[in-house]
Order: C-alpha cells, then sequence, then structure tokens
C-alpha cells in the first residue's frame, strides 16, 4: 500500500468512497474539505491505494491557533473501505507515518485524529502507534441517532410524551418553520442570544457565512409573532441528516418552537430519502468533562426517541511532537483564554 495525495478532479470518486464505507461522515466530504480550507491554514487529502485501489481515504487541516503553535485534524477521519477489517492497522500506520512527515516539515506540535468509530479495538490500535487519548475531544464523543425509516406515526408515538405535546402546541401558537440559507442576519442574532445565555463562544460571523454556502447544509428558522425565535444549522448529507448548531430567543421559550423546528427537519430528512438523524452531541448518565454541561439539551434531544441508545465514538487522540512546546501552550492557554 502506499499514499498519495487526492487529485482535483477526483472529487466525486472521493465523495462515493466517503459514502460507501463504515464511518464515512460529512466531516470527510471533498466539500467540507474546501470549507475548511477557508477557515484554516491549509488542508490535505490523502488517499491510500494497493493495486490502483482505493482503500482509504483522510482530509486533514492545519490551523494556527492562539500564540503561534500549530496543530493538525483530521475530523472523523481516515474513512477506511468497509470489507478491509483485517487491514485496518496497515492502514492507519501508513497514514499516521505520512502525517508525521507532514507534522514535521509543517513544524507542528501535535496531530490529532478523531476516528468514526466506537470499537474498543481502536484504541489499542492507536496506543500501539503512539498516539493517546486527548484530555479534550473536539467532535462530540457521544450523540443520539434517531432511526427515521419508521412511518411518522411511528416516530411519533416513540417521542416522549412532553415532546409529542410541545409539538402540538409549537403549531396551535402558529408556530412558522422557514427554510431560507440567506437569513443570515436573523440567525446571527438568535446565536448571540444563546451565546450570551449559555456563556459560551462558538465561531465567527465568516464561518457561519461560508458554513450555509454549502450544498447539503439548510437553515431552518421558527417565525412566532413576526419575530424568528429559533434557528437549526443542518446538514444532510448521504444516509444522514446532523443537527449541527442550533439557536434560540429564550424570550419566546412559551411558544415551544426548537421542538417544531426539529420536527420538521426530521420529516424533511424522511421525505429526501435519508434514514438516520444524528443530534450531535448527546451526554451519557455517566457523562464528565465538557459532557457534564449538556444535561439540559441532552433531555431536549432524548424526548424524540426515549429508548434510543447514546452512541460512542472512541473519542480525539492525539500524538505529541514537541511535548515541551505542547505542553507550554496548554498551560499558557489556560491564562490567557
Amino acid at each position: 500500500m502506499q499514499t498519495r495525495e487526492a487529485l482535483e478532479n477526483e472529487k466525486e470518486k472521493w465523495n462515493e468512497f466517503v459514502r460507501r464505507n463504515g464511518g464515512g461522515s460529512f466531516l470527510q466530504s471533498w466539500e467540507w474539505g474546501d470549507f475548511m480550507s477557508q477557515q484554516k491554514e491549509k488542508i490535505w487529502r490523502f488517499v491510500v491505494e494497493e493495486n490502483n485501489e482505493w482503500r482509504a481515504v483522510i482530509f486533514l487541516f492545519k490551523a494556527k491557533l492562539k500564540l503561534g503553535a500549530r496543530i493538525f485534524f483530521a475530523p472523523r477521519g481516515p474513512v477506511i473501505k468497509s470489507a478491509l477489517d483485517v487491514q485496518k492497522f496497515a492502514i492507519l500506520k501508513i497514514l499516521s507515518e505520512r502525517i508525521d512527515q507532514l507534522a514535521e516539515a509543517e513544524k507542528a506540535i501535535y496531530s490529532q485524529i478523531d476516528l468514526p468509530f466506537g470499537d474498543s479495538e481502536w484504541c489499542r490500535i492507536l496506543d500501539d502507534l503512539g498516539f493517546v487519548k486527548s484530555a479534550r475531544d473536539i467532535q462530540p464523543r457521544h450523540t443520539l441517532i434517531l432511526d427515521i425509516r419508521k412511518s411518522e406515526e411511528e416516530l411519533l408515538s416513540q417521542m416522549h410524551q412532553k415532546t409529542r405535546y410541545n409539538i402540538s402546541v409549537a403549531r396551535k401558537r402558529g408556530v412558522e418553520i422557514i427554510v431560507d440559507n440567506f437569513l443570515f442576519k436573523e440567525f446571527l442574532e438568535l446565536l448571540k442570544d444563546t451565546e450570551a445565555r449559555q456563556k459560551i463562544k462558538l465561531f465567527g460571523q465568516d464561518y457561519f457565512k461560508n458554513i450555509l454556502r454549502l450544498p447539503f447544509v439548510k437553515l431552518y428558522l421558527a417565525k412566532f409573532e413576526e419575530h424568528c425565535v429559533s434557528a437549526n444549522i443542518m446538514v444532510f448529507w448521504n444516509d444522514t441528516a446532523t443537527y449541527l448548531f442550533g439557536a434560540s430567543d429564550y424570550g419566546f421559550r412559551q411558544a415551544m418552537a426548537p421542538y417544531l423546528l426539529q420536527w420538521q427537519a426530521i420529516k424533511d430528512a424522511k421525505d429526501a430519502g435519508m434514514w438516520f438523524y444524528d443530534f450531535w452531541g448527546a451526554a451519557p448518565k455517566d457523562a464528565a468533562g465538557r459532557e457534564e454541561n449538556w444535561a439540559g439539551f441532552t433531555r431536549f434531544k432524548v424526548g424524540f426517541s426515549p429508548n434510543a441508545e447514546i452512541i460512542e465514538y472512541v473519542g480525539t487522540y492525539e500524538k505529541l511532537y514537541q511535548p515541551v512546546k505542547a505542553g507550554l501552550y496548554r498551560f499558557l492557554r489556560k491564562i490567557y483564554r
């Protein structure tokens, strides 16, 4: 097996490979790579080949962090051909070596990967290749995935009674759902309100402007009494719809708009022939770290499928290239963040 960079004319082949193979996420799509090239210093797309056949692909980017540190990150990658389970160590090894070489040339202090798998065997493979579990997961390590291949009646019947009731309340109060990627200003106002209320900071305006230009991203908004009171950014990729970001005006919480907003997105995904609806982050009962703060929105999400199992991935693993600099960077980040 050998690695090489993907060619610009291989976009469709790349996307088809990601779609067809286990764990293929929109975060490894060609379009997402183009989007991240606008946000980060540089991106790479590598293909693992054997006898002119693709065995795996990985998209990764170099990011410049505060204080001038550089890191590499591969979100939900690599994507490995589903039939090659016995070769996963060899595939990850050859990719790891390629990233090591690249990191040395680009003077990165560490690299991180966030595999799209939950099998603990991957943890052993990563350990053998010199990776260690990161103290902080970049992508959600746990999530709730709803199977939407059932009928609408079945999906409604499996919801928590309070969730069904709140959907009905939103309808009776005249909440209107709009899908329009050009209503960016309305979304931004809701986002500012949400960030202030929850004391968090997500991304800048350019990030959201550019993400709404992607062909598989849609902006859902709920209007109540002529006000935009809730919004979701949805990703429709392959067989899965993903609830990526949400924002709302707490002053209109009595309208129950977020419930109807989710239900409309679920129905739209189902009508589009998708199989799954990923709520993109949900805390298990024994949550630790940043997931300890997810209890509120986890209750909201679980209400749509109380009996669904929360999915767990192996999480973010990293390899240190400059341990002293990495340690100093993380120490200073705590002080100046």
